[in-house]
């Protein structure tokens, strides 16, 4: 598997265009044949992926060797998804990464930087002698230190209400003025309600509304990161739900992505959008422009489908007289007594969330049924309170009780060229809200949406916790003077100083890291002599400066904590696995050459 920087989707200087890259990923060509090798593979692992920490990312194709396919990622979790890890670190940290993804959906960059840096730590505090449990000691007081600064530095997002907003996101706002506007005037020509109370009260909460979705885009502003029409496709997503002007239902958002549009064209649409092919146009086109019924199906759309926990019957013998059957296999059967089904109850759409028959999908076109595959869980859900459908495992097991009523197709799009149509499922009362990511470059597509979630995970987040942290770098560089006075306290370990200043450069690494990759510097060690230029105002008694840039950035205080902790978890557990799985070694011998490992 070969790892390539995209340099060509961005401008960069020539020095920073070497960027092709080859490693084998198991690590095992980029580290000595030393002990603890598990820490120096999770080092080279991690260093192929300091491209993607910063607002700048450096895009990597991934190449199939065999194939020679190649795959565009902007992203640790996409390239670890994407390369063989043959080994049980690679494993680890792709296991570890995808936790984080999985519940945040960002934070995983600086979660792969700091596993790499801090396995140089620990690898450095073996090299002087210090034991595996006061090095472990050593580091989790440091990442308390750093967690106790992340508390004391918190940023409530009433301040951020405050900001005001840059060019990119005034349009947001002075479009939502506007349509406080349209409301007031079409509320004004109502004569006849002037003096009511309900009138006012309606009137107040509109405002209400509008001032909250104003208070959103200062906050989104804020924990952009650079990608700002992401974000503004997510503040028009919220907008869309009005119940939750305080805050978004991230899970009643979804994505469809359009390869042959320009980035220019997405957009968001109320409802369910979804693409479907160009022979299932006629069946929509025949049920356009009515009230449907729906049926919702948790599983797959096929015969020998069985739910999770089903357990045959032992010991059970079916006898028939097989001359006295009829010709038809039990596949046809099950696919007529569906067809059955849907025509008894008059079902017109069917939502499942796994896959379906590909005859019965043949045979449901001819009878005007729209059948949809690769739903969400959560899309069933909601179709199902809007609509009172029931959610069944097996489409036979439907009754008049479990038939959702109320469902209309909204207006479609044909893209014959890719033999492809867009088409939304609508409700009434339904908060479901749907960002149409659109570009001409199919290999982009996957980073777009991606960032379109990480930008809605993080206003997401910053709404829920309520605070956020001073981003580009401004909390690490308090990080670093904080264990700079921790390691001159008194300490009962001799050797926590010394962990505690390596600590402290790991930090340092991070930080001259994202000032290179956002382009304020040109080299290393200019940031880092920037870095140290800070430490030394601190100690003359001058604050340490807000960010790299000076600029106003933010980031989750839930997500940045918890990609801390999940990293130096990271660490301890190959570090005390390379000292359990290291055989025949004794104190004093010369072990380095020859070591046997499970």
């Amino acid at each position: 598997m070969v790892v390539q920087c995209a340099c060509a989707f961005q401008n960069t200087d020539p020095a920073r265009k070497q960027c092709s890259l080859a490693v084998k990923m198991s690590g095992s060509a980029t580290v000595a044949q030393r002990r603890h090798i598990g820490l120096q593979q999770l080092e080279a692992i991690a260093a192929t992926t300091h491209g993607f920490l910063g607002p700048n990312k450096r895009p990597k194709f991934i190449q199939d060797e065999d194939s020679r396919d190649a795959v565009l990622v902007s992203s640790c979790s996409r390239l670890l998804e994407r390369i063989e890890l043959d080994g049980s670190i690679g494993q680890l940290l792709h296991e570890t990464v995808q936790a984080q993804q999985k519940i945040f959906h960002s934070g995983t960059g600086t979660l792969v930087f700091l596993a790499g840096v801090w396995s140089r730590v620990a690898l450095e505090c073996l090299n002087r002698g210090i034991t595996v449990l006061d090095i472990k000691t050593a580091m989790r007081k440091g990442l308390e230190v750093c967690l106790k600064v992340c508390k004391q530095s918190a940023v409530s997002v009433e301040e951020l209400k405050e900001h005001k907003p840059t060019s990119a996101f005034k349009s947001e706002i002075q479009e939502t003025k506007l349509q406080n506007m349209d409301v007031k005037l079409s509320q004004n020509l109502k004569l006849t309600l002037k003096h009511s109370r309900h009138f006012n009260s309606h009137d107040a909460q509109t405002e209400n509304t509008q001032t909250a979705l104003n208070d959103v885009t200062r906050i989104a502003q804020a924990v952009s990161h650079g990608c700002d029409s992401s974000m503004r496709l997510v503040l028009k997503a919220c907008k869309l739900q009005p119940k939750n002007a305080q805050n978004m239902d991230i899970q009643k958002l979804v994505t469809c992505l359009i390869p042959s549009l320009s980035e220019e064209k997405s957009h968001v649409l109320h409802g369910f959008v979804t693409l479907l092919s160009v022979e299932q146009a006629s069946v929509v086109r025949h049920l356009q422009a009515q009230a449907l019924n729906i049926a919702l199906v948790n599983g797959d759309l096929c015969d020998k489908y069985r739910h999770v926990g089903f357990n045959r019957l032992g010991n059970v013998v079916h006898i028939t007289d097989c001359a006295d059957m009829p010709s038809v296999s039990l596949e046809e059967r099950w696919m007529e007594d569906v067809l059955r089904k849907l025509h008894e109850f008059s079902i017109d759409v069917v939502l499942v969330s796994g896959m379906a028959n590909l005859k019965l999908k043949d045979r449901v076109f001819g009878a005007n049924v729209l059948v949809i595959e690769g739903v969400k869980t959560s899309i069933l859900k909601e179709f199902s309170i809007c609509t009172g459908a029931v959610l069944v495992s097996y489409i036979t097991q439907i009754d008049e009780s479990c038939v959702g009523r109320g469902v209309t197709l909204g207006p479609w799009r044909d893209f014959s060229e890719n033999d492809l149509i867009m088409v939304s499922i609508v409700t009434a009362g339904t908060s479901l809200v749907t960002a149409v990511i659109c570009s001409s470059v199919p290999a982009k597509l996957q980073s777009l949406e991606d960032q379109f979630w990480s930008c809605a995970y993080r206003l997401h987040q910053a709404l829920a916790d309520g605070k956020v942290l001073r981003g580009a770098g401004a909390i690490e560089l308090l990080c670093i003077q904080q264990l700079h006075q921790s390691k001159q306290t008194e300490m009962e370990n001799p050797h926590e100083g010394v962990v505690l200043e390596l600590m402290a450069e790991a930090w340092m690494d991070y930080v001259s890291t994202l000032m290179l990759n956002s382009g304020s510097v040109g080299s290393k060690a200019e940031a880092w002599t920037a870095i140290a230029h800070q430490m030394r105002l601190h100690i003359n008694g001058e604050a340490v400066a807000q960010g790299v840039d000076g600029i106003s950035v933010y980031d989750n205080v839930t997500v940045k904590s918890e990609a801390w902790r999940r990293a130096l978890d990271l660490v301890f557990l190959v570090l005390q696995s390379d000292t359990e799985i290291i055989t025949g070694v004794s104190e004093g011998e010369n072990v380095y050459r020859e070591l046997m490992y499970l």
